[in-house]
């Protein structure tokens, strides 16, 4: 393989696993050479100044020769790719895809809620967010936990996509699942995935893989 055999990829973002935790645990499963680049805010800014990011955000992929990739699930699609995780059959990989749009659904409203300003609503109070966690915690969120239960009944291999290895679909989803009730969300119960046993058999499943326990031993998420 070409790519192999050039000088390894360098995935840009912060130290926190945030959206580029699903790519580095994919690239450590697919067995893909990287440089896990891990800057600052004020790196961030001096980048930005540059114009050296596509869209002014991380994570950023830089492949070589001057290219340098964003959008964190097209990244994840590329390392998929590389590691012989992504399906050649346009409808297996369409599939895939598919549930990777479906965690972008899954965590907008969340998204938006912590970073208001950012959407354009910098004028949401405290009161207002609170209103928006609650119902996310009771309705939004439980609806959207039941599509990956039905998704993962039906799957024979305990994978989201029913892959027989993990897919950008599981690397996407299970580490923000874990971050979801993690307590850094207020108003999100950290016993919301309870009542989806199957969605937690996929997080045991993950974090089970000898390629995942290794990277985390070697690079401990902050506290």
């Amino acid at each position: 393989n070409q790519r192999h055999a050039m000088a390894p990829i360098k995935l840009i973002y912060f130290d926190i696993p945030g959206k580029a935790e699903a790519i580095r645990l994919c690239a450590s499963v697919g067995k893909v050479d990287f440089e896990d680049v891990r800057i600052s805010r004020e790196t961030l800014a001096e980048m930005k100044e540059q114009g050296a990011l596509p869209y002014g955000q991380v994570p950023a992929l830089d492949v070589g020769d001057g290219r340098m990739l964003a959008q964190s699930s097209a990244i994840l699609r590329y390392v998929a790719a590389l590691g012989g995780l992504h399906p050649s059959d346009p409808i297996e990989a369409a599939r895939i895809d598919s549930i990777v749009a479906e965690e972008e659904d899954f965590f907008s409203g969340l998204t938006i809620s912590r970073y208001a300003a950012r959407f354009g609503y910098g004028h949401m109070t405290d009161e207002f967010r609170a209103e928006v966690r609650k119902n996310l915690n009771n309705e939004i969120l439980p609806k959207h936990l039941s599509f990956l239960e039905t998704l993962l009944s039906n799957s024979t291999t305990g994978w989201l996509a029913g892959t027989e290895k993990p897919s950008a679909a599981d690397f996407v989803f299970v580490p923000r699942l874990k971050w979801l009730v993690s307590g850094a969300n207020d108003g999100i119960d950290s016993n919301l995935l309870d009542g989806f046993p199957n969605v937690k058999a996929l997080i045991a499943k993950m974090m089970a893989l000898p390629e995942v326990v290794s990277w985390y031993e070697k690079n401990p998420p902050p506290q």
